[in-house]
């Protein structure tokens, strides 16, 4: 059985962690079905967006940890020292984070832990007002992991993020939303429609200059201003090959929508 469902339409792609009976916490058989699917969908022409969401009305309680197959380790490989297996895990979320397509993750109840790092690693974040989060780690006496170091800071404040990570404690989708964690908080009801649209608009997008927009905004704090203006420069200088560059123009000058191919 599967430990993820992945679902295909129309170029966008929706990826859901299916554990409901564990509250979709993350076993060796979720880390690897999730790094295969994300090598794949990186080189994938037709997967044009992706979403990232969980089964059951939950994202995910974190990591599982109530252990695997005996002699094995969180990752489903033989024991071995903890830091390589959260290297293992640290590509994973690398992967996510560095897909060359717009991501959205769709948050509904808990999110917490490791699972807070593949949500945060997506692009656009889009929470049911019942969703709670946690940077659950310092509770079970761990230090922070799935990236939410550098991913935090990165969305809210160093000191709120000092905050989340020393006390652990659970915060409801309203303050996840005032302090920026999350894009948009809509009712539980709504959530479904909600990410479809988001969805479907970003892979009916340009999706070359989208991932290279996506590039420039991720690097732009440990850039100056003349490297990101040489970036853009050469980054536009690739979309103005491409054949949504031509579309766009085109659907300009004749008042339409553009019908973006992606390439």
């Amino acid at each position: 059985m599967e430990a993820i469902r992945v679902e295909r339409r129309e170029g966008l792609v929706t990826i859901t962690l299916d554990r409901p009976a564990k509250k979709n916490a993350i076993d060796a058989q979720s880390w690897n079905e999730l790094d295969r699917v994300f090598s794949e969908l990186a080189v994938d022409p037709e997967a044009r967006a992706l979403i990232l969401t969980g089964a059951g009305g939950n994202f995910s309680a974190g990591a599982d940890l109530t252990g695997g197959k005996p002699g094995q380790g969180l990752t489903g490989r033989p024991l071995q020292p903890m830091v390589h297996e959260m290297r293992v895990v640290g590509d994973i979320v690398l992967r996510l984070a560095r897909l060359p397509k717009p991501t959205l993750a769709k948050v509904d109840g808990v999110c917490v832990g490791v699972a807070m790092g593949l949500a945060l690693a997506c692009d656009l974040v889009l929470a049911s007002d019942r969703a709670r989060f946690s940077e659950i780690f310092a509770r079970r006496g761990l230090a922070l992991d799935g990236g939410t170091s550098w991913l935090l800071p990165r969305r809210i404040s160093l000191h709120k993020a000092k905050e989340l990570a020393f006390f652990a404690d659970m915060i409801d989708a309203r303050e996840a939303g005032s302090i920026g964690l999350v894009n948009k908080v809509v009712p539980a009801g709504e959530l479904d429609a909600v990410a479809e649209e988001w969805g479907r608009r970003l892979a009916a997008g340009p999706t070359l200059a989208l991932g290279l927009s996506k590039r420039l905004l991720d690097a732009s704090s440990s850039v100056t201003l003349p490297q990101a203006l040489e970036d853009e420069a050469r980054c536009q200088h690739i979309t103005y090959a491409s054949q949504d560059l031509r579309e766009g123009i085109a659907a300009f000058l004749e008042r339409r929508e553009p019908r973006f191919r992606g390439c």
